[in-house]
């Protein structure tokens, strides 16, 4: 499947993003409050990271983020002119990543908006997040995150401290 080129664009209400496969939200019950009761605390997120089952990381304000996929890595140069840069990982089930707004957590509802989807390989993949302020210097004003998309073929070592976060 070809990821290169393809865009979401993600209206959010809450200072974050989750990414996962569907399957690996199947235990969440409809309309569960899933982030109070298990996705607030460091312990929480993390322990989701860690399996690269739902992984979530903070933009710093709400608004609407425009995430272009690109398989691999960033060229290096590309990498170090961005203002912020975040690396995860995900397991893919099913051939579907969905990508959606944080507080999707305090409501629930399964069924992931087509046009937030991203038919993709299974397997576990390196998943680097790079952005740039925004011109108007304003998080979530427009703002443009990469996000670039390795195949491995075991789940990487991840930092296993705090809530991540790309934009600060």
């Amino acid at each position: 499947m070809v990821i290169d080129g393809k865009t979401i664009c993600l209206e959010t209400a809450g200072i974050g993003i989750i990414f996962h496969s569907p399957k690996f939200a199947e235990h969440i019950s409809e309309e569960e409050d899933y982030l109070e009761s298990n996705y607030t605390t460091e312990e929480q997120v993390q322990s989701h990271i860690q399996q690269g089952t739902i992984v979530g990381f903070g933009t710093g304000a709400s608004g609407t983020f425009i995430l272009h996929f690109h398989a691999g890595y960033p060229e290096e140069q590309f990498l170090l002119d961005c203002d912020f840069k975040l690396r995860l990982a995900v397991k893919c089930v099913g051939g579907k990543l969905c990508f959606r707004d944080l507080y999707d957590l305090m409501d629930w509802f399964s069924d992931c908006p087509e046009e937030q989807l991203l038919d993709i390989e299974d397997g576990i993949y390196h998943v680097t997040l790079c952005s740039n302020r925004p011109a108007s210097g304003y998080l979530g004003d427009q703002q443009e995150i990469h996000v670039y998309l390795q195949l491995l073929d075991q789940f990487p070592a991840l930092a296993k401290e705090g809530i991540p976060t790309l934009c600060t």
